[in-house]
């Protein structure tokens, strides 16, 4: 990645926290914002007045004057270049955007997100300055829509699995193949599609723009699906299409790195999606428990619907702080933000589907209707924990990609430590990253007298209200590093293979991230705003995120010491042989 800077999270893998990061916030107090509160004002007003979420469930059509609203109000151009006829809003400002018409209804989110984040994302990130001028207007307008063609039938998380081939025909390619479930594909006419191609003999994934009048593409009817209905998902086919060879975007062979590099900033819109799910929900949520009586008192004053309420803000809370804090990174530029983009896409999928069981429930039968809209949106929110990579594969990449750093360590530095006669010489290294680097070829005591003596830094200059939150924040990057450490060296190679133990540790880094993430801003928030007495509530609730986030990463460090994996995995491997519920009690006599 040439100079690009490592990420905050790959150095608090590597045991640094970068304490720069956690001093200051990144509010909305950009010179854009004043811009950005009138266009999110029209389109907030724009949404209540011409979608009718109920409606577009029922007919699972986006009707014309819909996506013709969506184009006349630049939707479609948020991120394009201005000297492309877009709006160039930075990552953040996109976020938000989306956030705010989450509010309102998904569908139409979904279609404004896949053309940006995914869609048109490739051209954005990789494209020629001649590809863009081509492109680019076109794709500001609306007048061509784009959709990102990854997956197939054989082919989604294991992009190894493509079968669309590229054959070289001159000065162009001809493409044949078929994409599966393909956001906007019923509709677009601009596609991102990544195909194989035999390059020196070797059959490697190449990424090309391809446009509906080139001919030869054609797609299925729309899906029948649980949620999301009037959102376009459709199977597209791209027979014998003839395909100029211009429109490969970077270099032929590397469509895995550049679809990874697409997928990466899509996950944060569906974070900011998420949010905004999580912020309507508990709106309505909250509301309701107010008005709603039972035994002559509002169900709010039940200590139950009191707990759901706070979990639903805590949830808003720790997600906004984790997301922004993310998109400031990405708006910086030269950075690495993949595992940051990664955990808030997992936690924020969750905590929405969290939060949207939680509003049904304080409904009770009445969010089981649709007169409220929660089922819906139940339906709608389910998909998010599937999109742009399943969690459960995320969370692999997630910490994977964190221990990569680590693990490459304990293997340069392995040589020169086998003539290493004594812990002394080590005990004054500057960092816990060199420590873990160097524990390869000694004992575990030696180790554990390292980590006594290395891992001591205290984070300072925080507020003294947030004490016990920095110290936690503290002791969860340690625990990090050493479980990071300890995961390489107990298994080594086969590391990849204990998914369960690398899933608990992508939970100790969610949970980590999320610490620093509200420990950063509710720091900014009593330095800015006057202090814990006039922030009260948030300092409160600040420290009850931060206390339950230490919980579980303490829960999940027992568990990768002690657990039932082995059962769990021999249990499972029985019940696909037989392939039914074993233990029916007729079968009892």
């Amino acid at each position: 990645m040439g100079g690009t800077k490592t990420s905050f999270m790959k150095n608090v893998f590597n045991g640094t926290i970068q304490e720069s990061l956690l001093h200051h916030f990144p509010f909305f107090n950009t010179n854009r914002e004043e811009e950005f509160r009138l266009v999110s004002q029209s389109v907030g007003d724009w949404l209540k007045d011409n979608v009718d979420a109920m409606k577009l469930d029922d007919e699972k059509k986006l009707p014309e004057h819909v996506l013709q609203g969506l184009k006349e109000m630049g939707l479609f151009g948020l991120i394009i270049p201005e000297v492309y006829g877009g709006s160039e809003f930075t990552q953040t400002l996109y976020t938000r955007t989306l956030e705010l018409m989450n509010k309102h209804e998904s569908c139409v989110t979904l279609t404004v997100g896949a053309h940006q984040s995914i869609g048109l994302k490739g051209l954005y990130l990789y494209g020629t300055d001649e590809q863009k001028k081509k492109f680019m207007p076109r794709l500001a307008t609306g007048e061509m829509i784009a959709a990102f063609a990854l997956t197939e039938p054989t082919a989604g998380s294991d992009a190894a699995g493509i079968k669309a081939r590229l054959v070289r025909d001159g000065d162009s390619y001809v493409l044949n193949g078929s994409k599966l479930w393909i956001t906007n594909g019923g509709f677009a006419d601009f596609f991102t599609v990544f195909a194989k191609e035999n390059i020196d003999g070797e059959d490697k994934i190449t990424a090309i723009m391809v446009t509906r009048d080139m001919g030869g593409v054609s797609h299925g009817p729309e899906e029948q699906k649980l949620g999301i209905k009037a959102s376009s998902t459709v199977e597209v086919y791209f027979k014998d299409v003839p395909v100029p060879a211009a429109n490969v975007l970077g270099k032929p062979g590397d469509g895995f790195k550049i679809a990874m590099g697409i997928l990466n900033q899509g996950r944060l819109g569906l974070a900011g999606g998420a949010l905004g799910t999580i912020k309507a929900v508990l709106n309505q949520s909250v509301t309701y428990a107010k008005n709603r009586k039972a035994f002559q008192h509002s169900i709010a004053e039940f200590g139950v619907i009191q707990d759901m309420l706070t979990e639903m803000m805590s949830h808003a809370y720790a997600l906004e702080s984790m997301t922004y804090f993310t998109t400031a990174l990405v708006d910086a530029g030269d950075i690495d933000y993949s595992i940051e983009a990664a955990i808030c896409k997992v936690y924020g999928t969750e905590a929405a589907w969290r939060v949207l069981n939680l509003g049904m429930q304080i409904h009770g039968g009445n969010g089981y209707m649709k007169d409220y809209g929660l089922e819906r949106r139940l339906r709608d929110g389910r998909i998010g924990i599937i999109f742009e990579g399943t969690n459960e594969i995320l969370r692999m990449f997630l910490a994977m990609t964190g221990l990569k750093e680590p693990a490459s360590e304990f293997k340069r530095i392995g040589k020169e430590l086998q003539s290493l006669q004594s812990i002394q010489s080590i005990r004054n290294l500057e960092s816990l990253n060199d420590a873990i680097s160097k524990i390869g070829v000694i004992s575990e005591f030696a180790f554990q007298q390292v980590k006594q003596t290395v891992v001591s830094e205290k984070l300072e200059g925080f507020h003294p209200a947030l004490e016990k939150e920095v110290l936690r924040l503290s002791d969860s990057a340690k625990s990090l590093a050493n479980v990071a450490s300890k995961l390489i060296r107990q298994y080594g190679q086969k590391l990849v293979d204990e998914q369960m133990q690398l899933c608990r540790l992508a939970d100790i880094a969610i949970d980590t991230f999320m610490i620093a993430a509200v420990v950063c801003r509710t720091n900014s928030i009593l330095e800015k705003c006057g202090g814990p007495e006039k922030n009260t509530t948030e300092l409160s609730l600040a420290q009850l995120i931060v206390r339950n986030a230490k919980a579980r990463i303490n829960q999940n460090v027992y568990s990768i010491k002690s657990n039932r994996d082995l059962e769990a995995k021999n249990i499972a491997q029985h019940l696909c042989e037989i392939e039914i519920y074993p233990f029916d009690l007729s079968k009892i006599s």
